[in-house]
């Protein structure tokens, strides 16, 4: 079955995670699924080689060259390592506009080894960062063998995100998860009008 194709204008970024691509786990199910729903569906292939140190200079880059600046309707997904990857390059990338939602995706908050440190929150400004979407959705399972629940309540947290808290999804490396698709049709179509941070409390009043 065909969809109509109302959401022509709208972009949704998939970032895979660690030691995947673009044609793992969820992502062609997601992709295919959003296209027949009339989505622009970008899934950036990046150079996350389990046997080595990542080089996020050479992501960034790879991001930039397959992403470019980032739009005011733009909705980004990012799945595990991809989720933090997301961050770096909200911090990286020169703003023009305010992407529409940030999704994490199974995002871990810190890990142990060593060559994956230096991307983590250590060199990330939450404070600066919760400004850079108009919303920030946190999703985690809670049986995720991967990385523990504990670590999407700690970025959901630090980020001021939505968080989203789910039961039998694991690490999210099966090939269908209809909350997903669900999750980004529900934020397209929910209109948004008020800025980034407007529903933090107002410490000054």
């Amino acid at each position: 079955m065909k969809y109509l194709q109302p959401f022509y204008f709208m972009r949704i970024i998939l970032i895979h995670g660690f030691n995947a691509s673009p044609d793992m786990n969820f992502h062609p199910w997601l992709r295919e699924q959003l296209r027949e729903r009339g989505f622009e569906v970008v899934s950036p292939r990046l150079q996350l080689p389990a046997d080595q140190e990542i080089d996020l200079p050479v992501v960034m880059e790879d991001l930039k060259q397959q992403i470019g600046h980032l739009k005011g309707e733009d909705v980004v997904l990012g799945h595990s390592l991809g989720g933090l990857l997301a961050l770096q390059y909200l911090e990286a990338v020169e703003m023009m506009e305010t992407p529409r939602a940030v999704i994490l995706v199974a995002t871990p908050w810190k890990v142990s080894r060593p060559g994956l440190r230096h991307l983590f929150f250590d060199d990330l400004d939450a404070d600066v960062l919760m400004w850079k979407a108009r919303e920030f959705v946190v999703v985690h399972s809670k049986d995720d063998k991967l990385v523990p629940l504990d670590h999407g309540r700690k970025l959901a947290e630090s980020l001021k995100a939505r968080f989203i808290e789910r039961d039998g999804d694991d690490h999210y490396m099966a090939a269908e998860y209809p909350i997903l698709r669900d999750l980004i049709v529900n934020i397209v179509e929910t209109p948004f009008a008020y800025a980034p941070g407007m529903s933090l409390p107002n410490d000054f009043s």
